[in-house]
């Protein structure tokens, strides 16, 4: 089976995976892969012990001070877990990284992001833009799968 077909059922995955968020406007998820194991699972959502309250998911202020990241969320459990992540590949639905999670993520060892290929929305182009420079820097490659429709991924 070729390389982007994994790909694909890995990207279908983190696309699962963003369900289990109870954000009500943006479900993001994150999957680590190395050699066709699952490493570690994320989606954006309260830390552990935080109370998903509608005000918290519903006040975009609010929630933008509170959610933890899909990426970052992938981190934490691998460290819970023990579980290194370096020289792996990490699948993020729907969503490009942002600056600080592409930073997260270099640190980690990371050596490769995959990413639907989707419109980025205007209000994050400019932070997309910035972590796509930052895993150009550091040598993570980034890459983009073309999908039939935005809302699945064709296996």
């Amino acid at each position: 089976m070729s390389n982007e077909r994994w790909d694909r059922r890995f990207l279908k995955l983190a696309q699962a995976v963003s369900e289990w968020s109870k954000d009500p406007s943006s479900k993001v998820g994150a999957v680590a892969v190395l050699d066709r194991r699952i490493l570690a699972t994320g989606y954006n959502g309260l830390p552990r012990g935080v109370a998903d309250t509608a005000e918290r998911l519903e006040t975009r202020e609010l929630k933008y001070q509170m959610v933890a990241h899909a990426e970052a969320n992938l981190l934490a459990h691998a460290a819970h877990a023990g579980t290194s992540l370096n020289e792996c590949t990490v699948y993020v639905w729907p969503f490009h990284p942002c600056g600080s999670c592409a930073g997260l993520l270099i640190n980690s060892g990371v050596a490769r992001v995959v990413i639907p290929e989707l419109e980025v929305p205007e209000r994050w182009a400019f932070n997309f833009s910035l972590a796509r420079t930052m895993f150009e820097e550091a040598g993570v490659a980034l890459d983009q799968l073309a999908i039939n429709d935005e809302r699945e991924v064709a296996a």
